[in-house]
């Protein structure tokens, strides 16, 4: 009798005591995890945002066959037949997005995105989780079983790898479409130009072409369209370009800076084709148009007239893989002739190059 007592005093006394150890633990659970990821803070945040895109990636995924409900600001998925809720609560871009986190039998918690930017094409995200008020019941099943800190952080961690390879790959997106046979209406322009070794040529466009926009801004000079790169010689056996960066004007405009110059082209008949995507897929659009060219026995002009427009702006579209650019191939008509001031271009399909 008395051992009995005694063991019921021992587990009175361990129920105590496991009672107070319960409730003395913390009333918050809260953890993050951050990592560097090579792209601009926009994008990242454009990404993240989009709730379609967290199916790949998120720390909660379905385990039915059932597909988990996607809408603007709320990601559904069902696990062990109970439904889980991500709702998007704030957001502010392009830096942070609060979002609500609801489980059947769990605290309601709060997650959180904080995006920063490094440089312009590197950031590092913080994804971050808090409960509060956790109730004695749950507390004693964390102590007994493990924190969501413990069962979800390894898995934060996984998320945001993921994260990083699924932005990486959105930034990759390209597509190349040649558009057929059309009609340029050329016109007048403002230009600067240079000669380069194919290699850097494109860092050098990246310098000349706000040259020109600038002059054109400062000067308030009407733009008659987009900016486009016109072509003089491409010659890749001697790795050489000659190139100018072009503004489309509506009329001709005398300039007083020696540097830009202004220019006309005719009208001309064309093979377009659009790339949209990274300007590194420039090669590929210029070798699948002349690929058409000659796959379909068309003939380029007499003038080798090649340019490129470029129809997006980067300062303001961010992913590369929103980039449009338009290429133009000039194509021999019946009635081809020269014009004076286009002599001496070479095209990559000249047979002097």
């Amino acid at each position: 009798m008395k051992s009995t007592k005694y063991i019921l005093f021992i587990l009175l006394i361990a129920f105590i005591g496991s009672a107070i150890y319960i409730a003395v633990q913390p009333n918050e659970i809260s953890f993050s995890k951050t990592r560097t990821i090579h792209a601009p803070q926009e994008v990242i945040f454009n990404y993240v945002k989009d709730l379609n895109h967290w199916k790949s990636w998120a720390p909660w995924k379905k385990t039915s066959t059932s597909d988990s409900i996607l809408n603007d600001k709320e990601y559904t998925w069902l696990e062990d037949n109970a439904i889980g809720r991500i709702t998007t609560t704030e957001v502010y871009k392009p830096s942070e997005i609060k979002q609500k986190l609801t489980f059947p039998d769990y605290p309601k918690s709060q997650l959180d995105w904080k995006i920063d930017s490094l440089s312009p094409q590197t950031s590092t995200v913080t994804f971050s989780m808090r409960s509060d008020n956790i109730p004695f019941k749950k507390k004693a099943y964390y102590a007994l079983f493990g924190t969501p800190e413990e069962n979800l952080a390894p898995k934060f961690e996984t998320s945001l790898m993921q994260l990083d390879s699924a932005v990486s790959k959105s930034m990759k997106v390209y597509s190349i479409t040649i558009n057929g046979i059309t009609n340029h209406s050329g016109g007048y322009y403002l230009y600067n130009t240079t000669s380069s070794k194919m290699d850097n040529f494109q860092d050098k466009i990246k310098v000349m072409m706000p040259e020109i926009t600038d002059y054109v801004a400062k000067n308030n000079i009407p733009m008659a369209g987009f900016p486009f790169v016109l072509y003089h010689k491409w010659d890749e056996a001697n790795n050489a370009v000659i190139f100018s960066c072009c503004v489309p004007t509506s009329t001709q405009v005398l300039t007083t800076n020696s540097d830009i110059l202004t220019g006309s082209l005719p009208a001309f008949k064309t093979l377009k084709t659009t790339l949209k995507g990274d300007y590194n897929y420039l090669d590929e659009a210029r070798e699948t148009t002349f690929e058409h060219i000659k796959t379909n026995n068309l003939e380029t002009a007499q003038s080798n007239i090649m340019l490129e427009t470029y129809i997006t702006n980067p300062k303001y579209k961010i992913n590369p893989a929103d980039w449009v650019t338009e290429i133009y191939v000039a194509l021999k008509e019946e009635s081809d002739t020269l014009p004076l001031d286009l002599k001496g271009l070479k095209l990559p399909l000249d047979n002097d190059n």
